[in-house]
């Protein structure tokens, strides 16, 4: 198998794992409503931390095999940041918790488009269901930027909603991966 889609299937591996986990979040915070807030603040931003890490090795492993590596640079690098300001300030985080979950979940958004833009460009007829997927990711995100009145519980909803869409897109993605 080529590199690129070899990295392409590990990438959408690991989108579906941290979308699963990302959905447990969601069910935690459903469940456990506000109590729940600090600690899962903790282990987001570890998460994020990892996550970050992970991708700025992966760029560092990989640099100059494509344009794909600048999104996982980009990624990396933010997440990492994300990460260690959600626990270095996992006290306060209750009140912002909302604008971290909607930026991660824009910028997913925002790089779906780009890979459905990528499929389109081998004639896939998945494009348009990844491009409408990722458009939803978008509206998800801005919901939860935009309405300060939103609720632990349905910020826990919305992250469910996200994971779900984000398992599909990758899974549809994966596939479509192993026919070229």
């Amino acid at each position: 198998m080529d590199p690129i889609k070899d990295l392409l299937k590990k990438s959408g591996k690991s989108n579906i794992l941290v979308s699963i986990i990302f959905g447990l979040f969601g069910v935690i915070l459903c469940v456990f409503h506000e109590g729940a807030v600090r600690a899962i603040s903790c282990l987001i931003g570890l998460l994020f931390l990892l996550i970050g890490v992970a991708r700025i090795v992966t760029y560092i492993q990989g640099r100059g095999r494509g344009e794909i590596y600048n999104f996982t640079l980009l990624s990396g690098l933010l997440a990492t940041f994300i990460g260690l300001f959600v626990i270095v300030y996992s006290d306060a985080i209750g009140a912002i918790i909302r604008i971290i979950v909607a930026a991660w979940i824009i910028y997913s958004g925002i790089t779906r488009i780009y890979l459905s833009l990528k499929l389109k460009e081998f004639d896939s007829s998945i494009w348009i269901f990844s491009l409408m997927l990722a458009i939803i990711m978008i509206i998800l995100g801005l919901y939860i930027l935009f309405n300060s009145g939103a609720i632990v519980a349905l910020i826990g909803a919305l992250m469910i909603a996200y994971a779900i869409i984000d398992i599909i897109e990758s899974i549809c993605f994966m596939k479509k991966l192993k026919q070229f």
